[in-house]
């Protein structure tokens, strides 16, 4: 019998988000789990980035400190969880893991999923697709549907955004399209990056292409990055979209004949 099987699995999580509407559908818990090995400039959660809990001084000189993450247990996650059952039940809602990125603590992710499953919760993981293959190979039964962080799709510049290739991102992707997963595009818009009709032209392809993808969500930039202190903020910034703007990105994706794009 391994350890594994003796001791239960444990991982560290930055954040639990109750009442949570908009990580898939109904009334939902969003656990996030601290560490990505993405580096996107734009990023909301720069405090989800490293994979150790942090500590940091409060601003002031009185000597209190702040800890983002902390080690929890399946069974410390899913008693948060459960103790809003009856709204899942009423709302068709459930769990949903983020970060970070889930798939970067993969047996926590697999073991909090299937006891979320045990439990008869639906299920969402938030993701960006940069993982190794089995990963999603090994957690894709326990999810009723992948909420799939699309940020850039031409190579080079992926790599210049988020500090990484998107070819493993991109496979997984046509894989979870090929296994016929249940998915929702989540495509941040950030201005003078990734707002070109290019970039919305393949957002439109994959979303009319595949029938397991329900559909895309425009998420657009906010500088929510910018405003965590104590040495966490980021320091990229970009104009912040205008109801203008947002409109000129549907009727761009509209142009291009789909109507399952919405802005999130």
């Amino acid at each position: 019998m391994g350890r594994r099987d003796l001791v239960e699995e444990s991982g560290i999580v930055f954040d639990i988000a109750r009442f949570s509407l908009h990580d898939g559908d109904g009334i939902r818990t969003t656990v996030f789990l601290k560490g990505c090995p993405l580096r996107c400039l734009w990023c909301h959660n720069p405090e989800s980035q490293k994979f150790e809990p942090e500590v940091y001084p409060l601003e002031g000189d009185t000597g209190d400190v702040k800890t983002i993450g902390s080690p929890m247990s399946v069974s410390e996650v899913i008693n948060v969880v459960m103790r809003d059952l009856p709204y899942y039940k009423r709302s068709g809602g459930g769990l949903t893991l983020s970060g970070g990125e889930p798939l970067a603590q993969p047996d926590f992710s697999l073991a909090l999923l299937r006891e979320a499953k045990n439990r008869g919760l639906h299920t969402c993981v938030e993701t960006s697709g940069y993982a190794h293959r089995s990963i999603l190979e090994r957690i894709s039964p326990y999810v009723d549907c992948f909420l799939f962080d699309s940020k850039e799709y031409n190579a080079d510049q992926h790599k210049e955004y988020t500090g990484r290739s998107n070819n493993v991102i991109l496979a997984n992707l046509q894989w979870l399209c090929e296994q016929g997963v249940p998915l929702i595009l989540r495509c941040p818009i950030i201005p003078g990056l990734n707002d070109r009709p290019d970039h919305f032209a393949e957002i439109v392809k994959w979303v009319n292409s595949n029938s397991n993808i329900i559909g895309a969500e425009l998420l657009a930039y906010h500088p929510y990055g910018r405003s965590k202190g104590d040495g966490q903020g980021s320091t990229f910034i970009a104009p912040i979209p205008t109801e203008e703007d947002k409109a000129n990105w549907l009727s761009i994706i509209r142009s291009y004949g789909c109507e399952k794009v919405v802005i999130g």
